[in-house]
């Protein structure tokens, strides 16, 4: 395949564009049609530039294989004043990253956009004689895949690194390595491709990094190698917060187990529903530290959408960054012994009455066709009758017994 060279100065800026909610306005971005559903939202592009930069990366330029609409390559280059090199196999979509590169320029984001490459190509065929400061590769995956598989990825990590393995200028911890994988990526998925690198750079240092924007969901899931690294730290969580103008919460730390256990619970105690992709991450127990301090904390479920730990005092938060981690958290009033099912509303409404619960809400795992009705039932009941209590509702698994729990 020949490649050609696409220049950001000469882009065509006229196509049509679409709004991203998380850029500055009137930073609008191209997108191929097959390219857009895949984007990076340019706040998590400019956030992970911005800890890219602390790295103290060698000199050189930013290497992108498989760039797609360039969103990243154009927040690594504007965050880092580094000329790029984004490489793309799909004309359209290399065109469109080719023009996004010129937007962020004109926009105000630095000349060293204007002055990088966008190649229509293989981006494992390497070339060229610059030499490269960061490789980031986002390989592409299928989209209706469920395991997002490695040998699914295209193009595969150790085409990749034997392309440009030779160009990368090494820092103290190695070279500058990113991999933005799939977050659907499983434990042994990971030690794959941590073997697949240690094939080339043996014993590097490797971090991996889970970043979330809400819902509970994992939305990127990045290994960063060598220089990129954090020496002695496995593990980093990046909660990106819903306004752009506050700083991500990073917790940084290394993997820490964590184990159910079945125990009754107790009136007066607290229960907190933690965010699942921080518990995914494998740092909860590191972020628990700071506001749980010296407090004893019971699991009851580590899994799912609604992680739930028992302990004795109220959470101790001091920033708005550190509520985004919690879904609720409260102290137990009562407890309920029935089922979450339409029967049980009369109880739980009743019960609600003692202690002037005007709203409550389902924090309990259900049918999904149930949970609505259940709660415009209970809403409208409480709505009627005038309480100014918030809490909401939880339960043990494998327990009949509801808890209702006042909001601290």
């Amino acid at each position: 395949m020949k490649s050609v060279d696409l220049n950001p100065k000469d882009a065509n800026l006229s196509g049509p564009t679409a709004v991203d909610s998380t850029a500055p306005a009137g930073l609008e971005f191209h997108f191929a049609d097959e390219a857009k559903p895949l984007a990076t939202p340019w706040q998590v592009a400019v956030e992970r530039a911005k800890l890219v930069r602390k790295c103290s990366i060698p000199k050189g330029l930013i290497l992108d294989p498989a760039c797609g609409s360039g969103i990243q390559l154009a927040a690594y280059c504007a965050m880092l004043g580094r000329k790029g090199l984004g490489i793309e196999l799909d004309e359209s979509t290399a065109m469109a990253a080719n023009s996004n590169l010129k937007r962020v320029a004109e926009h105000g984001f630095g000349t060293s956009l204007m002055e990088s490459i966008i190649r229509v190509g293989d981006g494992t065929l390497g070339g060229g004689e610059e030499k490269i400061a960061l490789l980031h590769l986002d390989p592409a995956r299928p989209r209706n895949s469920r395991t997002h598989g490695l040998e699914e990825m295209a193009p595969q990590l150790p085409d990749v690194f034997t392309a440009w393995k030779d160009k990368l200028v090494e820092g103290e911890r190695g070279p500058a390595i990113l991999l933005d994988l799939s977050p659907r990526l499983q434990s042994n998925q990971r030690t794959e491709v941590e073997s697949i690198v240690d094939n080339f750079w043996p014993d590097i240092g490797k971090t991996w990094v889970w970043t979330s924007r809400g819902r509970g969901r994992v939305d990127r899931l990045s290994l960063w190698i060598g220089q990129l690294s954090s020496p002695a730290i496995s593990r980093r969580f990046i909660r990106i917060p819903p306004n752009l103008k506050d700083k991500p919460l990073v917790i940084e730390g290394n993997l820490a187990p964590i184990s159910t256990q079945r125990r009754p619970p107790r009136k007066g105690e607290h229960i907190s529903i933690l965010d699942a992709a921080l518990v995914e991450s494998g740092l909860a127990l590191e972020f628990l530290k700071t506001v749980l301090p010296e407090q004893e904390i019971t699991w009851s479920i580590s899994e799912g959408r609604r992680p739930q730990i028992h302990h004795p005092g109220p959470v101790e938060v001091t920033t708005s960054a550190q509520s985004l981690l919690i879904q609720a958290s409260g102290r137990i009033v009562k407890l309920v012994h029935c089922e979450l099912n339409e029967d049980a509303i009369p109880h739980i409404i009743e019960a609600s009455r003692e202690y002037g619960f005007g709203k409550l809400t389902l924090r309990v795992s259900m049918d999904p066709q149930l949970q609505p009705r259940l709660q415009g039932s209970i809403d409208r009941q409480l709505s009627a009758r005038g309480g100014s209590h918030v809490g909401f509702v939880a339960k043990q698994p494998q327990d009949s017994m509801l808890l209702l729990c006042l909001l601290a």
